[in-house]
Parts: C-alpha cells; structure tokens; sequence
C-alpha cells in the first residue's frame, strides 16, 4: 500500500507516457525535458515496452527502466536493481511511483506492472504464486539477460513473489532485499488485505483503512488534528484508485491476485536461501506486515539473512522514509553501514557487552526436563552423539551453518565446548534463536 505523505515526495519524479500495449516489446527511450540538478542528479531516461510472453507464460508483461539519476552511481558504478511492486500496483499511480522515485537514484531500476495489473495482461484466469514468479523469470531471461544474476528487491506482495523467484530460479537473483513481506504458513501471514475489497466495502472505506492500516501514527485522533495531510492523502489515493479501473478484466485479475496472496507460504522452503544474501528490511509501524512476523522470517532464512526492522512511515516506508533507500543501496553494494545503523541491525551483530566475534544464539529448547539439547560430532543428524546435552538459555557462537544444521562453540551456559545441533526441530519449533552481545552475562 502507497501510503502517499508529504516526506514521500521524491526529489526526481518521473512522468510516464500514455503507452499502447498493442505495440511490440521493443523498448523506447523517452527523454523528458529536466534540467540536470543540485546534488549530481540529471534527467532520468524512462525506456519502456510490453514483453510478449504468450508462448511462455500466456501474459505480456508492461516494463520500464529508469535511473541512475545520481551522476556518482553512472558509469563504471552502475548496477542495476530488478524492482517487484506490491498489490494492486500500476505504474501510471503516484503513489505507486513514490517508490521509484527513492530507488532510480541509486540503480538502473526494472520494473514491470505483474499480470492483472496496470498495462499488463489482466485475466479471470486463476493464477499462484509460483505464477507470479515464474512471469518475472521469463521477464528477465527474455529482455535483460544482460544483468543476470541481478540483484532484487520486493515490496509487499513483491516481497513474497520474489521469495518464490529466489527459490524457483535461484541463478538469477544475486541479492534478496524483502521488504514488509513474511513467509505466510507457520511464520505468519500479513494482514489479509482481500478484505478491503469484499463486497459491501466502498472506496472511501477501504482508503481509509489502507492509511490508518499501512501506518500507526495514522488513526481518528491524527486525522482531526491534522485535516489538510489527511485530505492529501485521501484525494491522492482516491485519484489512484480509478487509474484503470475500467480496464477490461481488472476487477477478476485483481481478485485472481488477491487469491493467489491468500496462499502465499514459503516457510518450508525458506532454508534453502541459507547460501544467499538476503536483506529483511520493515518499520515497527508497520500494521499490515508486523515486526514481529518479520523476524520469524529472519531467522528461518538463517545467518545470511540481514535485517533492518527500525524504519519510519510503516508499511511504505520504502517510498517515504528517505534514509531507506540510501542504507538498501550500501548493503547491495557492500559498503560500510554508518554505526547507528549497523548497531539497530540483527546481523552483523553489534557488540555491546563481553565481544564475540561471530553470530550469537540461545538455546530455547530442551527444557522440560529433557537437560538441553542434543548435540552431535558431526552434520549429519545419524552422527554420533556426544555424551552431554546443551544446557537451556546456553549462550552458542555460531562457526557454521548448513541448512538446518549448525556447527557452534560454547560461550556461556553448560553442555560440550563444540559440536553440531539443529536449529529447529521438523515441527518448526525453534531449539535456537539469534541474540546480540547484550545477552551475556557480565
């Protein structure tokens, strides 16, 4: 959800052009008339196309490009940035393109409209999320195989498509950036947004739940005390919602989304991102897709996924709070953090107690009565077991992990000074959870 605010207003906005979607998928370059501005910024250049993927996929797929439009991120410095917008999205919105605004800076940005959305192919067909995946594969295998593997980031209901795109095409995604988006079955589901479209539910009613929702420092209470912001966004999503809106099969191709949404799990597949770079990022105000159901989603990727759950404006925090965009950025490029930011991360972790130089765990498992956890000599889970358990609230350092198998050394608590242990038991209940420095006794 766009949850348009004045600090969403970008310092580069983009115009789109009133594109035929009979034309081929060819695309064009459409130069508006921008002077080059203050900061190292210059005109952004928007190429634009439908892909045809009928053969393939049965859908043509509306695209665009567009940045770097900072002078410092051109040339020799370019990398391009495969964008996966959320719900209900159309890049002809404001609000919508409030998120490019933030990204083309910083990246070559692609992006595309998903099947059933703005200038893409809309049908009452139904449709998963594996589909949804599997229409951005073809995407970029038939027009930018010249930056594969690329890096990626996903928004919403972008952020789940692109978990299914890194586990069902894996040699195309470099970096994983999931942004308020969780795993859906056992790691929680985000708030079921379908149900703003249910039948009864007027487009005024559903705006304001999108506001109040996407954000909590937005209920009755601000909207009273400041009735102009409130009118602002109210008028912006209004005009929003009736950009193609009469479009053949827009109203059954939204439903086929929405339908798709309500099935979205990827927990049991999630370890396998284990050997990827992955980057969870969302706000704590966030009421759509909680914290909480966030860092389930960390910790069932496991130690290579990052994260950063401390942004403003909630649930678009990506298009409305300016220091989102510059901290994603330093991490796909593998630049230093500034400390603050690197501190409020999970991972790396920021040492404020007793120092250790890797990933901090606690046993949470093996209590009632059963003396801790077990622990092996080896990987494999039919390895031998050495004689002593792993105490409960045990303080481990991680050394290796393989998908649900960790290799540790023992910092606080009782049990073996090293062995292999399982994270999580096939029940999904967690023996294990990440902790920080603070955590050890001093």
């Amino acid at each position: 959800v766009s949850n348009h605010t004045k600090a969403a207003v970008a310092s580069t906005e983009v115009k789109t052009s009133n594109h035929n979607k009979s034309c081929n998928s060819t695309p064009r370059s459409e130069e508006h008339s921008m002077a080059t501005r203050p900061g190292g910024l210059v005109a952004p250049v928007v190429e634009d196309g439908v892909a045809d993927l009928t053969k393939e996929r049965n859908a043509s797929l509306y695209f665009q490009t567009v940045g770097p439009t900072k002078t410092e991120w051109q040339g020799e410095e370019e990398r391009a940035l495969f964008y996966i917008p959320g719900s209900a999205s159309d890049l002809r919105r404001t609000t919508d393109r409030q998120y490019l605004n933030q990204m083309m800076p910083f990246f070559k940005v692609i992006t595309y409209d998903q099947r059933n959305m703005g200038q893409s192919t809309s049908s009452d067909e139904p449709c998963t999320m594996e589909d949804y995946a599997d229409d951005a594969a073809c995407l970029l295998r038939s027009k930018f195989e010249q930056y594969l593997p690329i890096d990626a980031i996903g928004v919403s209901f972008g952020g789940m498509v692109l978990q299914y795109l890194a586990l069902r095409h894996p040699d195309l995604i470099r970096k994983v950036v999931i942004c308020c988006a969780g795993s859906g079955g056992l790691g929680g589901k985000s708030y079921p947004i379908h149900l703003w479209y249910a039948p009864g539910v007027t487009v005024e009613e559903r705006i304001t739940r999108k506001i109040f929702q996407a954000n909590s420092d937005r209920n009755e209470k601000w909207k009273t005390e400041n009735p102009m912001d409130w009118q602002m966004n109210f008028a912006l999503l209004s005009r929003d919602e009736k950009i193609g809106a009469d479009a053949p099969l827009r109203e059954e191709g939204l439903k086929q989304q929405l339908e798709a949404r309500k099935g979205h799990d990827t927990w049991e597949k999630l370890p396998e991102l284990a050997g990827k770079e992955v980057l969870v990022c969302g706000s704590t105000k966030d009421l759509i897709a909680p914290v909480d159901m966030l860092e389930k989603l960390v910790r069932r990727i496991g130690p290579s996924c990052h994260s950063k759950l401390d942004f403003d404006w909630g649930h678009p925090f990506v298009a409305a709070d300016v220091t989102a965009m510059p901290y994603i950025n330093k991490w796909i490029r593998g630049l230093p953090l500034d400390e603050e930011s690197t501190a409020k991360a999970t991972s790396p972790v920021a040492a404020k107690g007793p120092v250790s130089q890797g990933q901090l765990w606690k046993v949470v498992g093996g209590g009632g009565g059963k003396g801790g956890i077990i622990v092996r000599q080896a990987e494999a889970t039919n390895s031998p077991a050495l004689e002593a358990r792993l105490s409960e609230a045990a303080i481990v350092e991680e050394l290796q992990v393989k998908g649900p198998r960790m290799k540790y050394k023992l910092v606080q608590g009782d049990g073996p000074e090293s062995g292999w242990v399982s994270l999580y038991l096939s029940g999904h209940k967690e023996l294990l959870v990440k902790v920080d420095n603070s955590t050890l006794s001093k």
